[in-house]
């Protein structure tokens, strides 16, 4: 005889042997003590979870010989019930909806409906995964199913409800199985393994139930695979090497060692999950559901009911949360749970789970913040009366963490009495940086070159090397250029900003623009440049001065109002970080909480 494996051979008879899903149990037991069975339902869920099973106990209840009437409590022994649990009963139809979802196959079904059952008091038709039913196929069902013959019912089995049309949800009753909890799966292996005659201890079945994820037949068929695997008693370590399962030991070691602060401790457990060759995703998620276990034992006011864990287990998990904040084990929680998908999607799981282990052990203690409030108070308090900042704390001074020992303070400005409040904290400004820039322009003597007949390069000179202009004199014509751009049009400053002015005045306006600028270049020679240039020179000079425009290579630093204008940011920008890193305020700070600087954000940056 061929083996029948343990999903088949324990699938429950009657309602009375389900584990789970009592509300749907509930509802039927009183549809049929009552008489008031629907013509059609509809069975939803995820897989493995009973959806099937219940539907051919209420086929088995519907047409029990063993009784006179349609009964909660089949009998079991008469031909129905032996047949129904067969699949070869010739009134009760199973149909896959998967190869058998089109019109036709609808169609042959409807041409068997009107006929009295050869024998069973009902034709019951069981269409699993029926979303696989094509929408052509459900339209030609839409009216049987809505007035059935009196004789038929339908049991429709789905775990994909979405994509069943609407039209069929409102013809039949609906009823959502849920996936079972940890604790049922658990009692009906640890049931089934006592029939079966085999040892096992806590742990073993534990982990079945945990690796089933909510799904009886999930865990069945997990434990015939152990079971294939063993000789004698089953062990918690043996089924986890089966199954490709780190030991929950190995994992509680992780998480203790990453919660202490002891990376190279996280280091070698991680090389011992490594080196069992257990799954890292898998291993990743179950150490994200320690870490929901401890955050729940720390928490919740009574953790037993919410904790799926043998008696060891779950003292395991108190005592180790009970060494650490709710805060931090919160803070760890989110952290791992980015670090699991993180290890899902890389190629290089076991790096990526490495450095984060190493990364959260690391991590920076918690402070509260109260008592962060109650030391920055302190602070405000001693600058506003003049005194020095708070000693730094033993420690703070380490490496790593940002602050300086032995680094003396900043003076800090004495306060105008005992009773002033403490001194708002404004950043700083710097003013005029566009002009001391400006005047810090070095000079240069450089050759120009014309644009009209540029000069052939000297015979010493590489024809790879571009000659460099000269805009020595562009300093000098600066002012003039800058207040005569400031009058023109708006929609050629860009262009004019460009340029250098080499010469600005009442007979002559020269200006340098560079050979890569092709743009500009094209822009200044076009007859419009050339009049607004000689309008607002006329306003300004008395004169309409002449346009001459040159072109070459200009120096990186040549004084176009454009570069100016940026480098007069850089040096603002530069001068107002540096007032903001050695404000009394800011350094004391950092002094006190043992932290640095990082990126300053000024007033318009972007976030």
């Amino acid at each position: 005889m061929s083996y029948l494996v343990l999903a088949r051979k324990w699938r429950p008879q009657t309602f009375a042997d389900l584990a789970g899903q009592e509300h749907v149990v509930r509802t039927l037991h009183n549809a049929i003590t009552q008489d008031r069975l629907s013509h059609a339902f509809l069975f939803t869920g995820a897989r493995g979870v009973g959806k099937t099973t219940i539907a051919r106990i209420l086929a088995r209840s519907l047409n029990c010989l063993g009784r006179d009437n349609v009964t909660a409590e089949p009998c079991l022994q008469c031909a129905a019930c032996l047949e129904i649990a067969e699949g070869r009963d010739p009134d009760v139809q199973e149909i896959d909806g998967a190869s058998n979802n089109g019109v036709e196959d609808v169609r042959r079904l409807q041409e068997t409906l009107p006929y009295r059952p050869l024998r069973d008091r009902f034709k019951v038709v069981i269409i699993d995964e029926c979303h696989m039913v094509s929408a052509n196929g459900w339209n030609a069902l839409l009216k049987t199913l809505e007035e059935p013959p009196p004789h038929v019912k339908f049991i429709f089995a789905t775990t994909e409800v979405h994509k069943v049309i609407p039209t069929i949800l409102s013809r039949v009753q609906r009823y959502d199985f849920r996936l079972l909890p940890t604790k049922q799966i658990r009692d009906r292996v640890a049931y089934i393994l006592g029939q079966e005659g085999i040892d096992f201890d806590e742990e073993a079945v534990m982990l079945v139930a945990r690796e089933a994820a909510g799904s009886m037949r999930d865990a069945l068929t997990l434990l015939d695979q152990v079971l294939a695997g063993v000789e004698g008693t089953l062990r918690g370590a043996e089924a986890a090497k089966l199954l490709g399962i780190a030991n929950r030991a190995l994992l509680e070691t992780l998480v203790a060692a990453m919660l202490g602060g002891d990376g190279p401790g996280a280091l070698d457990a991680v090389q011992a999950v490594v080196r069992d060759g257990v799954d890292l995703p898998n291993a990743s998620r179950r150490v994200l559901g320690m870490l929901r276990d401890l955050v729940v034992a720390r928490v919740a006011a009574d953790a037993d009911g919410m904790l799926d864990l043998v008696d060891h287990e779950r003292a395991h998990i108190i005592a180790l949360a009970a060494k650490h904040s709710a805060a931090d084990l919160e803070r760890m929680f989110a952290a791992w749970a980015k670090v699991t998908e993180d290890v899902s999607r890389a190629r290089e799981a076991r790096w990526t789970l490495e450095m984060a282990v190493v990364r959260l052990a690391h991590r920076p203690a918690l402070v509260p913040v109260d008592e962060l409030l109650a030391r920055l108070g302190e602070i405000e308090r001693r600058i506003a009366a003049g005194a020095s900042p708070p000693a730094q704390r033993p420690g703070a001074g380490a490496p790593g963490q940002g602050a300086s020992a032995g680094r003396p303070l900043p003076p800090v400005p004495s306060s105008p009495g005992p009773n002033a409040p403490p001194p708002r904290f404004t950043p700083p400004r710097a003013s005029s940086a566009a002009q001391r820039v400006a005047d810090a322009m070095p000079d240069r003597d450089l050759e120009v070159q014309r644009l009209s007949d540029p000069p052939e390069p000297p015979p010493s000179t590489p024809p790879s090397a571009p000659m460099v202009m000269d805009v020595s004199e562009a300093a000098l014509a600066m002012e003039d250029w800058r207040a005569l751009v400031e009058s023109v049009d708006r929609t050629l400053v860009p262009v004019l900003k460009a340029a250098v002015p080499l010469e600005v005045n009442g007979d002559r306006v020269r200006l340098a623009v560079d050979t890569r600028d092709a743009f500009f270049r094209k822009k200044l020679e076009t007859e419009d440049a050339r009049k607004v240039v000689g309008d607002a020179a006329l306003l300004r000079f008395g004169s309409r001065p002449t346009l001459e425009i040159v072109s070459g290579h200009l120096p990186p630093d040549a004084p176009s109002m454009l570069r100016l204008e940026e480098r007069a940011k850089q040096a603002e920008r530069f001068l107002r970080e540096g007032a903001l890193r050695t404000h009394p305020l800011v350094v004391a700070v950092c002094e006190e909480l043992g932290g640095e600087i990082g990126r300053i954000k000024l007033d318009g940056d972007p976030d």
